[in-house]
């Protein structure tokens, strides 16, 4: 009877856990979380939406300095939220936002927004 009292004991146990793991994976999916920004592929993104917004605007007036803060949201696909610093010719540095969409870490990419700091 006491084996199967701690058998009982264990799976209930075993289940509890599991069901909490789960749990904290469903929460985060969806959820902005913080990313290295050391991370070379995080610097390439800033790198990119800089040139990106250069490109729509057809200025040319932005030069990609560094990422200060970067995020991350997975969706169908990961949306990157990017603090970065630019610099435009002459002036002091500026800081920006830019959120990046990209789909598996291809070279699918879209600029969803670029916006000054202030």
């Amino acid at each position: 009877m006491r084996t199967s009292s701690l058998l009982f004991a264990a799976v209930t146990i075993v289940a509890v856990l599991a069901a909490a793991a789960r749990g904290a994976t469903a929460a985060t999916v969806g959820s902005w979380q913080q990313i290295d920004i050391n991370d070379p592929h995080v610097q390439e993104l800033g790198r990119w939406a800089v040139a990106e917004m250069n490109r729509r605007t057809g200025l040319g007036g932005l030069t990609f300095n560094r990422v200060t803060i970067a995020e991350k949201q997975v969706v169908a696909g990961v949306n990157y939220r990017l603090t970065l610093e630019a610099s435009s010719s002459g002036a002091k540095d500026g800081r920006y936002e830019a959120v990046v969409y990209e789909q598996d870490r291809s070279n699918a990419r879209k600029l969803i927004s670029f916006d000054p700091i202030h």
